[in-house]
């Protein structure tokens, strides 16, 4: 039997639980206002945030996929943002989730956002370094001691002049990134149900 260590983390658990606290999450906005003055320059330029980071997202988990499109966990992927950051994937879905907190114009709910989906991709990406470390040995711990976990050392970057590119693999990814794109319709239909129903149980600041 092999150790659990040794096999891949299963990722189907880790989808499943944030779809099940993205779906616990919309009558919270439903049912809530920001502080912020409707239409005031902040609120603008905080949604106005929110909508580059969220389309920053998309652009960057493209960006990573096209190099570790089917290669994850099959080799250790040191070329392109894996040779700046360990696990963009994450760190561009992290940076995606305070893009879609920021769009509804709530500081709190940005932050709360922030944390769950940030805390929940951390600890998945440890039992990814677990069985990692175990498949590859002192390639991946090499790899490990240079690059950082999440945050990117942009003086480390390097790409290879060729990258193969799987298309299913890269479909896959793009569905997952594109999520961060439904906040925009997302966003618009909850405006316009909050103000045509107009019931507010609390204000988020």
């Amino acid at each position: 039997m092999q150790n659990k260590a040794t096999l891949p983390f299963n990722q189907k658990i880790r989808l499943n639980a944030l779809k099940i606290f993205g779906i616990a999450l919309l009558p919270v906005l439903f049912l809530s206002r920001p502080i912020m003055v409707e239409d005031s320059i902040v609120q603008e330029i905080v949604e106005v945030l929110g909508v580059f980071l969220a389309i920053t997202a998309v652009l960057g988990r493209l960006w990573a996929t096209l190099y570790v499109g089917g290669r994850k966990n099959k080799s250790v992927v040191t070329d392109g943002p894996y040779s700046i950051s360990r696990n963009p994937l994450y760190l561009f879905s992290t940076i995606g989730t305070l893009g879609v907190g920021l769009m509804f114009g709530m500081f709190t709910l940005a932050i709360v956002l922030t944390l769950v989906v940030g805390t929940a991709l951390y600890l998945t990406a440890r039992k990814e370094q677990a069985f990692l470390e175990a498949e590859f040995g002192d390639v991946y711990k090499d790899y490990a001691a240079r690059v950082p976990m999440f945050f990117p050392d942009i003086r480390l970057f390097h790409t290879a002049e060729v990258i193969e590119v799987r298309p299913k693999m890269l479909r896959r990814n793009l569905r997952d990134a594109f999520i961060f794109l439904l906040a925009f319709p997302l966003f618009e239909i909850i405006e316009v149900l909050r103000d045509r129903v107009d019931i507010t149980l609390f204000s988020i600041y």
